[in-house]
């Protein structure tokens, strides 16, 4: 296979990469806060995309105005969770909690079924389709748009929990819950808030990626690659949670180049094994220690 050829892969990896990346800054986003699992994230994703999909198709809206929809939705429906369910399981063990959110992955999913069907939609890209040459290397320009779009988002995130005071409460939140509390920040505000933010970064990751999947209620099993590369890169880790998406997106893409075709949906789950075997924390992880 050619050089440019394998170029072309790598950025197509790249991009998918970067919508794994984004499902595991949403997953470290809630843990870092509030140490639970939101398995029913990728399902967020999904109704966040389809409503934005709906009121577009229904008014016409600019894809712009779409993108506000979406994450309008993610947000909404991200508050109304955390305040009507899981703030009411507060008492119950992170396990307990683990189970509830996969249980609203499913009946997120049969709803959307139910008003959407379960079947495939053409979702409109942001980005045009006739492809950029670079020298002898065909890029496509979807590809090219995922991984700035995710690239900027990323940055901005960098931005607010380093040069805010929003995104210092809510790292002092995730390093000890009573000293936040002492310091007068609210730490319920503060699990609610990284509640809506990973509903605001899954909403733009499902505007993202829905033109190149199609937008189906299956879209929303990403965040099976989204939690594979948070481990990957340290679970807890925001630079692990994005090099960890990044490089299962290449290695993913680059597999069946050079390994049978029926192996890539095993790849993600052999790259984590591998990875585990040689660094148990994650890339990025570091081991905790504890005093018995």
């Amino acid at each position: 296979m050619s050089a440019a050829a394998v170029v072309h892969v790598v950025v197509s990896g790249l991009a998918t990469g970067s919508i794994y990346a984004l499902m595991a800054l949403a997953l470290v986003i809630i843990y870092n806060a509030t140490r639970t699992l939101n398995f029913a994230q990728g399902e967020m994703l999904m109704v966040s995309t389809f409503v934005a999909w709906a009121a577009q198709r229904a008014w016409q809206l600019p894809l712009p105005v779409m993108l506000l929809v979406a994450v309008a939705a993610g947000a909404a429906v991200a508050l109304v969770f955390e305040r009507a369910i899981i703030r009411r399981s507060i008492a119950a063990t992170h396990w307990d909690v683990l189970i509830i959110t996969v249980g609203l992955s499913l009946i997120l999913r049969s709803a959307a079924g139910l008003v959407w069907t379960h079947e495939d939609f053409a979702f409109p890209s942001f980005f045009g389709n006739r492809p950029m040459v670079v020298g002898p290397v065909k890029l496509a320009p979807v590809s090219l748009g995922i991984i700035g779009g995710s690239l900027l988002l990323m940055l901005g995130l960098y931005a607010l929990f380093t040069h805010t005071r929003l995104g210092r409460a809510m790292r002092a939140v995730a390093q000890n819950q009573r000293a936040a509390r002492l310091m007068g920040i609210s730490v319920e505000r503060m699990y609610s808030l990284s509640w809506v933010l990973a509903g605001v970064v899954g909403a733009i990751a499902g505007v993202l990626v829905a033109p190149v999947t199609f937008l189906s209620t299956k879209m929303g099993l990403v965040v099976i690659n989204g939690f594979t590369a948070a481990v990957i890169g340290g679970f807890g880790s925001m630079p692990g949670a994005v090099a960890g998406g990044m490089l299962l997106g290449v290695i993913e893409n680059l597999a069946p180049l050079y390994l049978p075709s029926g192996i890539r949906y095993s790849v993600p789950f052999l790259v984590l094994i591998a990875i585990l075997l040689i660094r148990p924390a994650g890339l990025f992880g570091r081991v905790e220690q504890r005093k018995v």
